[in-house]
């Protein structure tokens, strides 16, 4: 997040809770750290208490930016059409960022310079599973010349998204797995 949004966001959590505190004479304690986000929200009447987690501005913004990018890594080219849906999806459930499902952010600190921590990686199931790593190189070898000999034969396969032999099967599923666990990376980078 750029330094100007983080600014203007540390600004806005801190009127947020100087209003939910009912103004200055009830804010016992208010602050934003413009590197971390970490925030604190203390009022004297315990006002702070009956906001929710997900309510805070802080909170609200990191979990969209987050939310944002993980989406944006469904659009990486490494992920197959087929999985981007799901991986949408898998975003949106895990980052519900103004509900109560939301996902657990600490962005709420004691201290001004305590850290925080981002959001979970987004979790998408993969139907089928990878296959096993070969005990040695001569049998990733002879998989791999088998592989080119089922996609030679069926020209149908070309032109499908979704494979349709058993062993280009697997070989998706391995490249499927390989771009989620490269979203699951992307989604967490953001702090």
């Amino acid at each position: 997040m750029a330094e100007k949004l983080r600014k203007e966001l540390c600004a806005e959590q801190v009127l947020f809770c100087t209003n939910v505190c009912g103004g200055e004479g009830f804010t016992r304690e208010a602050f934003c750290n413009t590197n971390t986000l970490g925030s604190k929200c203390a009022c004297s009447n315990g006002a702070e208490a009956a906001i929710r987690r997900y309510q805070w501005p802080v909170f609200q913004r990191v979990c969209e930016a987050q939310r944002a990018e993980c989406r944006m890594g469904c659009d990486h080219s490494n992920v197959a059409n087929g999985d981007k849906s799901a991986c949408f999806n898998s975003c949106d459930a895990r980052m519900a960022c103004g509900t109560e499902h939301a996902p657990e952010l600490k962005v709420m600190v004691q201290n001004f310079d305590d850290p925080t921590s981002g959001s979970p990686k987004p979790i998408i199931k993969v139907t089928t599973s990878a296959p096993k790593a070969p005990a040695d190189e001569s049998a990733t070898e002879q998989k791999d010349v088998k592989g080119k000999k089922d996609q030679k034969g069926d020209s149908k396969k070309k032109n499908s998204p979704l494979p349709t032999g058993s062993s280009s099967g697997a070989s998706y599923s391995a490249a499927g797995a390989m771009s989620v666990a490269a979203l699951a990376v992307v989604a967490g980078s953001l702090f």
